[in-house]
């Protein structure tokens, strides 16, 4: 891998690493999460730590590709969109998780734990995220003519 994608890459990792967290307590009813406050604090922390992976994997790219740097993380997840390296429909869908990643950081407002279980059952966006990701390096390389 090129150096300038190692900061990816190992965010990519991480980001993975607590999808794989994440994914048995998927299958968790919902009354069972909420009357559990254990298993809230493990998937709020993973959702805020995969989230937020995704958060610096888009400033990363879009400073190397040179763009505008974004108002907020709402803002970067949307400029992916309008790069290119997301689709921008799925940008959009995505990019709404920069907020939700703001609450469960800084507590702005009382956690709902209904949005958490939500967040939780949405795994896939992440993993298609991370997907979507791996094809820009991809396409990156081959632009310069190296490979992954």
């Amino acid at each position: 891998m090129r150096p300038e994608f190692n900061g990816i890459e190992r965010r990519l990792d991480k980001l993975n690493e607590r999808l794989r967290r994440l994914e048995p307590l998927q299958k968790k009813p919902l009354d069972e999460f909420l009357q559990d406050a254990y298993l809230r604090d493990i998937v709020e922390r993973n959702l805020e730590i995969a989230i937020q992976c995704c958060i610096d994997i888009a400033h990363r790219v879009i400073s190397l590709e040179g763009a505008l740097r974004p108002r907020d993380s709402y803002e970067s997840l949307l400029r992916l969109g309008e790069l290119g390296v997301l689709p921008a429909d799925f940008a959009r869908h995505l990019a709404p998780m920069a907020g939700f990643r703001n609450i469960l950081a800084h507590e702005y407002l009382a956690i709902d734990w209904d949005l958490v279980y939500e967040h939780l059952q949405r795994l896939d966006d992440l993993r298609q995220f991370a997907d979507y990701l791996r094809k820009w390096m991809s396409a990156r390389l081959e632009q310069r003519g190296g490979s992954v």
